[in-house]
């Protein structure tokens, strides 16, 4: 196809996305309906977050919770808020530009949990160069058995105009010395727990970093681990191949055998990511949001709330990887709340990872 040809589509791509805008859009099917305890064990193990109040039931009936608490970032296992536009033939790759949550509450083991996910806008945009973006916002809401509101979900999709063989990504995969290996091992066995320990809104002050986290480096074991957390997205075999070419944008094919299987696979096959561009697999946005939450879980301890959390991918995560992850208190308001700025740098000194989180402290 020329270009003229390839924009037609993307013009029709968009067209037809924006009719969906406000319309519930169910892509996949729910996984988990139910907090319970297996399932909660399953997600923790596989993002990497051993919080006891996760994990050890008689740990967690001693804190004021009373019970088993789900991470926060549970609800992704329920269902993604990531929805991705029209199903159709479109020359696009899909990448996530940013997620975030907002919840009410803790989610107590036992509950069930219903989402209802919408597409709520579709645009475009020009990217350097003049490439062109489409980008596809939806919100989850996830509700319990009583239809009260338990969190809500914002995620953003870009569908960036394909440019033929052109690399998106080229970096080598790094290989760890001696002093490296070294300071990973140490910054795991130091992570700091709050736990019990009250930590009070009035003690908080402004510019305080809290402690950091490090989370790599990443192998295909956390690839699987964590697909394994979240329950399968896409069908299988004969009937999802059949299924997803109605929306070829959301396709790789396997260099090797010349089969298409749908670009969510890649994150297990070194062949697929390097059709993408990449040196290896790389991580997916959510799995990001969902590593970068024990930085403030870990920190607010069990009497704290995570009241709202926004991660933006800033470049990818390749095998072997590691990322810091950091964050300092940017703000305090009425109601407990303190606001905090997150960070992530990757063992390159580069910058991967910005985001913001609101968490409700009590008062002295």
């Amino acid at each position: 196809m020329d270009d003229a040809e390839i924009d037609a589509q993307i013009d029709m791509f968009i067209a037809r996305s924006r009719e969906l805008n406000g319309r519930e859009i169910w892509e996949r099917e729910v996984w988990n309906h139910s907090a319970s305890a297996d399932a909660i064990r399953h997600f923790a193990y596989g993002t990497d977050d051993d919080n006891p109040l996760w994990l050890d039931e008689a740990y967690a009936r001693r804190t004021r919770h009373g019970g088993l608490v789900a991470p926060p970032c549970f609800l992704v296992s329920v269902l993604y808020p990531m929805l991705h536009g029209a199903a159709m033939k479109a020359p696009l790759s899909s990448l996530v530009g940013g997620v975030e949550y907002e919840w009410t509450r803790p989610i107590m083991a036992g509950t069930q949990i219903r989402p209802i996910p919408v597409q709520t806008n579709c645009y475009e945009k020009r990217g350097s160069g003049g490439r062109r973006l489409v980008f596809i916002i939806s919100e989850v809401r996830y509700v319990d058995h009583k239809d009260e509101l338990i969190g809500r979900a914002k995620g953003t999709i870009i569908q960036a105009k394909q440019l033929g063989t052109q690399l998106q990504f080229d970096r080598p995969v790094h290989r760890y010395n001696a002093t490296e290996i070294a300071a990973i091992e140490e910054a795991w066995r130091g992570e700091v727990h709050t736990g019990d320990r009250p930590l009070y809104w009035d003690d908080v002050a402004i510019g305080t970093t809290i402690p950091p986290i490090v989370r790599g480096p990443l192998t295909m074991g956390d690839l699987v681990a964590w697909n394994s957390a979240i329950g399968p997205s896409y069908r299988a075999g004969r009937s999802g191949w059949i299924q997803i070419q109605e929306a070829q944008h959301l396709l790789v094919t396997n260099p090797v055998t010349n089969w298409s299987v749908k670009s969510s696979q890649q994150h297990e096959d070194g062949n697929l990511s390097a059709l993408r561009g990449m040196p290896g697999p790389f991580d997916h946005g959510v799995m990001r949001f969902a590593y970068v939450a024990p930085l403030i879980t870990n920190w607010c301890g069990n009497h704290g709330h995570l009241k709202r959390l926004y991660v933006q991918v800033k470049r990818p995560a390749i095998y072997y990887d590691t990322q810091t992850f950091s964050a300092i208190v940017s703000g305090k308001t009425r109601g407990g709340i303190v606001s905090l700025d997150i960070t992530g740098t990757n063992q390159a000194g580069e910058l991967t990872t910005v985001g913001s989180a609101d968490v409700i402290l009590p008062p002295r």
